[in-house]
Parts: structure tokens; C-alpha cells; sequence
């Protein structure tokens, strides 16, 4: 009999790969933080290329949170599925407008105002089905993309009626692209800003839902995503989803 012998656990690091104090950069401070005594250090890189070769070629046990558009067909950074263990988080698209506008606070002025303008990110990636959905809501409405501080004074200035984002902010929200609030049965109705949970290891990703560090997340919006199905399940579902979006282009 073994007596008083103890029994170490597997360090494992997390790979940072975006901008520093950014929503994905955040996400591995949570996992990270979720470890407790396993976690080991953060594996710094410029960028996804650079993670990818980490997690394709390190002996070491690697974590961390992979937005969702870089498992794209043709993106640089897409993965093999054997390193995606599981979808992580998903803040769906909020269409915001300016408080005090009691216009804009009228949901029939979207579907149905000839002169509507909504503003949304210019990304090469959301943006066409983002586009596709708000025209479906409505053929008159005027989709702007943005980049960076014009998308961020938008809204107040003026330009806009309206701003679609996954982060709200401090201005009131019309509606969600929850599948539920705006046309249910378009492909698109249930759209987020949305991460995968990566890795060389299994590791179960309810073990982050159920940590500190995520109860105490500062990104509330960003949810557990698709998170009582099978990995099977949720991998045909955003296969599906990236699909769907190619075929806008």
C-alpha cells in the first residue's frame, strides 16, 4: 500500500494570440484563471498563424479560446478538428440605438421606415450575413460598415439609427439575434460573436463554466454556446453555420 503519496497533475498553459486586453485576450485570462494550481503560463504569439503552429506541434498541454470565423474554409488560422474540444462562447448580436431617440425605440421604424440606417462592423467575415438578415427584416434598411472610432461615434452622432453589435454597452437594445426576437426561422436569426474551446488535450469545458473566474467574467453577455450538446453535435452545428455564411459572399 501506498501511503502519503501524492499525485501532481499536468500544467497547462494558454496560448494568447490577439490584442492585449481585447475580448479574446480576456477570455484566456478566464480559463486561465478557471486552472487554479494547474494552470502554468501564457504562451504569448503576434497572432493565429502563430498559435496554430503551437497547437499543432506542442508536446505541452495548451489551451485557449478560438474565434469561431478562423475555422472558415481558406482562413490561414483553421484548425483541425481533432484540436477543437468544444464550442466555449457566444454573445449574440444586440441591434442598439441611441437612448432618448424614441423613433429608433420603435421597433416598426426598423421593419418598416424607408429611411432606416443601421451601422455594423466592417468584417470580412460577419458582416455579409449580418447584411443579408437586416434586409430581411426590412429591403429599405441602409447597412454602413464601420472600422474602429467612426463605428464607435456613430450612433451618437447622429449618422445612424441604429448599431449591431455583441457587446451593448450602456445603450438600450431593440432587439437580439437570439432566434427568437426577429424573424426566427432566417438562417441568421441566431447569430453571435462566438468562440471555440481549443486544445491538445481533453479537458472538460463544463470546468471553466463552473470556476470562479467565469462566474466573475467581465463579458456577462458571452454565454456558455451549445453547451448541453454532444461534440459531434456541436461541430456539425457550426460546420452548418460557417457553411451558411460562406455562401453569402
Amino acid at each position: 500500500m501506498l501511503v502519503g503519496t501524492t499525485v501532481y497533475a499536468e500544467k497547462i498553459d494558454v496560448i494568447k494570440h490577439s490584442r492585449a486586453g481585447g475580448l479574446i485576450d480576456r477570455m484566456n485570462e478566464v480559463i486561465a484563471s478557471s486552472l487554479g494550481d494547474r494552470f502554468g503560463k501564457f504562451i504569448n504569439v503576434a497572432n493565429c498563424v502563430q498559435a496554430k503552429q503551437i497547437l499543432e506541434k506542442t508536446k505541452t498541454p495548451v489551451l485557449t479560446a478560438w474565434p469561431t470565423e478562423r475555422e472558415a474554409s481558406g482562413s490561414p488560422c483553421n484548425i483541425n478538428n481533432d484540436l477543437l474540444i468544444s464550442t466555449f462562447s457566444n454573445s449574440p448580436y444586440h441591434i442598439t440605438y441611441l437612448e432618448g431617440n424614441e423613433q429608433s425605440a420603435d421597433i416598426n421604424f426598423l421593419k418598416t421606415s424607408e429611411s432606416v440606417i443601421v451601422g455594423i462592423w466592417d468584417s470580412n467575415f460577419w458582416a455579409t450575413a449580418q447584411t443579408e438578415f437586416l434586409l430581411a427584416i426590412n429591403p429599405s434598411i441602409k447597412v454602413v460598415r464601420y472600422k474602429t472610432k467612426p463605428f464607435m461615434t456613430a450612433l451618437t452622432s447622429g449618422e445612424i439609427d441604429y448599431k449591431l453589435l455583441s457587446s451593448p454597452g450602456n445603450n438600450p437594445v431593440l432587439a437580439i439575434m437570439d432566434g427568437k426576437s426577429l424573424l426566427p426561422e432566417h438562417k441568421f436569426s441566431n447569430m453571435g460573436y462566438s468562440m471555440m474551446f481549443a486544445g491538445n488535450i481533453p479537458y472538460d469545458v463544463e470546468k471553466v463554466y463552473s470556476s470562479h473566474a467565469w462566474r466573475n467574467r467581465i463579458d456577462t453577455t458571452h454565454e456558455p454556446w451549445l453547451q448541453n450538446l454532444s461534440r459531434t453535435d456541436k461541430l456539425k452545428l457550426v460546420e452548418q453555420m460557417l457553411a451558411d455564411i460562406a455562401n453569402t459572399r
